[in-house]
Order: structure tokens, then sequence, then C-alpha cells
């Protein structure tokens, strides 16, 4: 669907699209999202993510699941930064979705949203509160995703790490306390991507907790870590990265 085509036939389109086939329909409706952050139409973005809130409580959908599954996606969607991010939207459609999946799930699919719901608070967050939150729903969700669930383990451990060093900036009374445990968890993620050869991921893990052990104070093992990023970015054929890492070297003094 072309993005030029006009704001009103776009909304008559999609109404009609999302009440016949609701899945089918967002597929299409997040492309054009796509299209439309490409060419910076924020206005017209917007307003498709508004009707689409409007239209959500007379959708119909085959099973709870399906519905729960549906309302993960929009969460995400509006969790992330963009023309139509809304938290507060975000946070019903994820409160929602978990609905569609009570403990004890093992399909993986309550671990995703709470994972996703954490991802969100930590996007859009703007306090302390929302990253206390959000710390708690990786938390949550590593209920889950135990050691034996290496990979989607170690992909919530970084993005706690993230959190945690946040948080350490807004919570200076409890800083140490924040930016060990994002140390922590910054280490598990990257031994679990070690052990899963995940290299990409090993390193940028590695870069952010160079950037944790800095913020800490510690400039040596800060140091030690950002170089080893660096390097393992230049073998991956990622030049900026590897600069930027250096560049925080330098930064330490």
């Amino acid at each position: 669907m072309a993005v030029r085509d006009g704001l009103e036939a776009l909304r008559d389109r999609f109404r009609a699209a999302f009440r016949k086939d609701p899945v089918g329909a967002f597929r299409e409706w997040f492309r054009l999202q796509e299209d439309l952050a490409h060419e910076a139409d924020s206005e017209t973005s917007a307003q498709l993510a508004r009707d689409l809130w409007d239209l959500l409580p007379s959708l119909t959908f085959p099973a709870a699941q399906d519905r729960g599954r549906f309302l993960h996606n929009l969460a995400v969607f509006l969790g992330n930064p963009g023309a139509a991010a809304d938290l507060g939207r975000a946070r019903v459609c994820f409160e929602q979705a978990l609905e569609s999946f009570p403990p004890p799930d093992e399909t993986g699919w309550r671990a995703r949203i709470l994972h996703n719901f954490a991802s969100a608070l930590s996007n859009l967050g703007q306090t302390s509160a929302d990253f206390e939150e959000s710390v708690a729903l990786f938390e949550r969700a590593l209920e889950w995703r135990t050691p034996d669930r290496a990979i989607a383990r170690g992909v919530t451990r970084h993005n706690m790490g993230i959190v945690l060093r946040r948080l350490a900036e807004l919570d200076p009374t409890r800083s140490p306390e924040h930016l060990e445990a994002s140390a922590e968890a910054f280490r598990e993620a990257i031994e679990i991507r070690e052990n899963h050869s995940l290299v990409e991921g090993h390193a940028l893990s590695l870069f952010h907790l160079g950037l944790t052990l800095q913020a800490a104070g510690l400039a040596e093992e800060a140091r030690q870590a950002l170089a080893a990023a660096a390097s393992e970015f230049d073998a991956l054929g990622k030049n900026e990265s590897a600069a930027v890492a250096r560049e925080r070297i330098v930064s330490i003094g």
C-alpha cells in the first residue's frame, strides 16, 4: 500500500480490514507504519494508531490467545519510540495480553510479553519507578527464561543490564547496588553468548559491560571490556561500533 494514498482512504481501508481479519490487517498496517517512519510522516502514523486503538474493543479473534498475541504485537509497536509511541496504551495492551497467557504457560508467550513490557518501560520510561518496574518485569520473565532456555535468557539479562545502569543514574543513593547488578547481568549475558557463538551479541554485551564498569569507576576493567568489544566489532566488520568503543576508552583517560 503506497504511503501517498490519502489519509481518509487509508483509514477507511484499515477499518474494514481490521474488522474482517485483524491479524492479516496488522501485518499490512505494520509494514505501512515502517514506510511512514522512513518518510517521517508522523501525522499519518499517529492517526492510524489512534484509529486502531479506537477499534480494539470491537475486534474479534478465534481464541483468547490469538487476541493476546495481537495485543502484544500492538503493545510492542506502541512501546517503541516513534510518532505513535504511547506508554499508557502500551501498558494496557501488555496487561490484557498477559491475561490471555496465565501461568503456568509453557509456550513462552507469557515470558515474551513480560520481557517486551519491560523493554517498553525502558524505551519510554522517565522515572526511577518506571525503571524499577522494568527490572521487576524482566525478573518475572526470567522465571521461564531459565538457563535451560539460555539464548532467550541472555537477551533478557543484557536488557536488564542496560536498565539497571540507567536506574543508577536516576537513583544515586543506590547507584553502587544498581551498577553491581548491571555488571552481573552483562557478565551472564556475555557467558551465554560466548557459549552459543552469538558473536555480535557477545561484542555488544562486552561494550555495555564496559559502560557499566566505567560508570562504577572501575577504569581498568572498563578499558579491558571496551577493548575486547572493539576487537570483536572489528572482526565483524562493524567499524563504526569499534570506533565508538575506542572513543569510550579514550574518554576514561
